[in-house]
């Protein structure tokens, strides 16, 4: 069961006590998820590293998501049959989703709330915020920055219902850097955004981790930004790991058009590789 999952937590270990120092970021061992006969995801052990921008990448089905919700624990509830261990720097990941030290962005993110896009970006504060607390001026005025920063300011006392695709995207990532977790996970992020917005944003993460140190981890499908933006890229296929290293070891053009079917080249251009 999920509960497996996760290993135990000594009783005086602090909740907070998370240091995403440079070295081992999340520690993975005998992932298994199955749904019926049909296996999703399996890992003997994973270990990712921490202060980089890690890329998942590889085809449609190949586990890339299904990997990021197993961090998350976000497979509770659900028919799926998970079994094995994560830990965060020698911590269960549990804990750190349950103290905040997490932000996340999915694929699928809801905006049903009566919510203005202001509003929507400071729940990203609640974590922080006793139930009767109200995000401060200071929360305010960094959400105005950030929303002025991904072109939202415009639209900032708009409904969220009322917003395109890519706006309710860029809310999202606001929403989700409002939080200033030491560790972020992106599920697609990129999803719905023009290039210009994909490109400001996988630069946006890349400063992060170089100016503030965070730990980022994200999916993927542009071969290009995955190799132009990234410190590492992990290579799925048929649930498990194909291929882990740095972008230029990971992405031959072989390796890439054997996992996907197609022929796949990669092109040198002034801005670095581009791959068609």
């Amino acid at each position: 069961m999920l509960d497996s999952l996760f290993t135990s937590r000594s009783k005086d270990m602090p909740a907070s006590n998370i240091d995403c120092g440079v070295g081992e970021l999340l520690s993975m061992q005998n992932i298994h998820i199955s749904h019926g006969n049909k296996v999703l995801l399996q890992l003997d052990k994973l270990t990712l590293p921490s202060q980089k921008l890690v890329a998942f990448i590889g085809p449609n089905g190949a586990g890339k998501s299904t990997l990021l919700h197993t961090i998350l624990g976000q497979h509770t509830g659900t028919a799926l049959k998970t079994t094995g261990q994560i830990t965060i720097q020698g911590q269960p990941i549990n804990e750190a989703m349950q103290n905040g030290h997490i932000a996340w962005v999915g694929q699928h993110e809801r905006f049903e709330l009566p919510l203005t896009v202001l509003d929507y970006a400071l729940l990203g504060v609640s974590p922080t915020l006793a139930w009767y607390q109200r995000p401060n001026e200071q929360h305010i005025e960094q959400a105005k920055n950030l929303l002025q920063e991904f072109e939202l300011s415009g639209l900032i006392s708009a409904r969220v219902q009322t917003l395109s695709g890519g706006e309710k995207q860029r809310l999202a990532i606001v929403r989700a850097l409002m939080q200033d977790t030491r560790i972020m996970m992106f599920d697609e992020p990129t999803n719905h955004l023009d290039i210009r917005h994909q490109r400001f944003l996988l630069k946006y993460l890349h400063d992060l981790v170089r100016q503030q140190r965070k730990s980022i981890l994200v999916v993927l499908h542009d071969l290009t930004h995955a190799h132009r933006y990234t410190d590492e890229v992990i290579l799925l296929d048929g649930g498990q790991v194909v291929a882990q290293g740095m972008p230029d070891e990971v992405m031959t053009s072989r390796r890439l058009s054997d996992i996907y079917h197609i022929d796949i080249k990669a092109h040198h251009t002034d801005d670095g590789l581009v791959f068609v």
